[in-house]
C-alpha cells in the first residue's frame, strides 16, 4: 500500500488511484494533480508552478513511500 499526503491532512492511497489528471487554475499558471479513485471521489494535491515541478513531486512521493512503507508528509 503506498499512502502519501497529496495536501494537509489529506491522504490518497496510490494503489486505488486509477486516473491522474494535471489541471490548470484559470486565474493563473499554477497546476495540481487530481487523484481520482476506485469509489469515483478525487481528491486533489497542493498547486505547483508548472507541470515539470508537479511530475518531479509526484515521482519522489512514491519513491519515498515505496522505500519507507510509511505514510510520507508534505
Amino acid at each position: 500500500m503506498i499512502i502519501i499526503e497529496v495536501k494537509k491532512n489529506k491522504f490518497v492511497n496510490i494503489d486505488n488511484v486509477f486516473r491522474m489528471d494535471i489541471l490548470r487554475k484559470d486565474d493563473n499558471n499554477n497546476v495540481y494533480w487530481r487523484f481520482y479513485t476506485n469509489d469515483e471521489s478525487f481528491c486533489s494535491s497542493k498547486e505547483f508552478s508548472d507541470e515539470q515541478e508537479a511530475h518531479s513531486w509526484l515521482s519522489m512521493q512514491i519513491a519515498r513511500a515505496q522505500g519507507s512503507k510509511e505514510i510520507i508528509s508534505l
